[in-house]
């Protein structure tokens, strides 16, 4: 079974070389304090936390198109 993430985007997006994560995303902080540094800007929220479960509910994965690599 799949590991859970126990983060989600809340606000905004974050990139992470060619990867972005956009706002109901789960996400996954390279390191505790950059985790931290995310959570107190407001990007970020705890998974299992009203402010994540209510991004999470709001994401739409988007469409494959043809072609997309």
């Amino acid at each position: 079974m799949a590991k859970q993430a126990k983060y989600v985007v809340v606000d905004g997006c974050i990139q992470e070389g060619k990867e972005v994560f956009v706002k109901g995303q789960p996400y996954a902080p390279l390191s505790a304090e950059w985790a931290a540094a995310l959570v107190k800007a407001g990007t970020i929220a705890a998974a299992d936390s009203e402010a994540g479960k209510a991004a999470a509910a709001s994401y739409k994965a988007p469409e494959q198109t043809a072609g997309a690599e």
